[in-house]
């Protein structure tokens, strides 16, 4: 995929993607009845999928897997933000100011995730 030109169809793709797929998890999380259950769906990763479906299309499955590995990295940052979250909000009894603090986790863990698995990808490349 050339990155040095905007493409109006691969942004209209991933808008429909990502678009339905959390149309499809805020239906889900309306009809369940158990919250807790529901909450499963708040963290389905609509985002990667369109961002894998498009990178196989108009790319490559190397592009497909290096935005797979990006995914990993963030989903375990989510695990911080969450667990963030759910402190902050009983803790400091304001969601706004726990969802600006859990963010912030999720963004430096996840920042942080990632360069510990390239790390490790490099040490296990240089060991081969």
């Amino acid at each position: 995929m050339d990155t040095t030109k905007f493409d109006f169809r691969d942004l209209g793709l991933r808008f429909v993607f990502g678009g339905a797929s959390v149309a499809i998890c805020f239906i889900m999380l309306q009809l369940i009845p158990s919250k807790s259950f529901a909450g499963i769906f708040a963290a389905f990763p609509a985002v990667m999928v369109a961002s894998l479906i498009m990178a196989g299309h108009f790319g490559n499955s190397e592009q497909a897997s290096d935005i797979a590995l990006g995914a990993s990295a963030g989903m375990l940052g989510c695990i911080f933000c969450v667990l963030t979250a759910n402190f902050c909000m009983e803790h400091l009894e304001s969601w706004c100011l726990s969802l600006v603090v859990a963010l912030s986790i999720w963004f430096f863990s996840s920042y942080a995730a990632s360069q510990l698995i390239h790390f490790s990808l490099e040490k296990i490349k240089g060991k081969r």
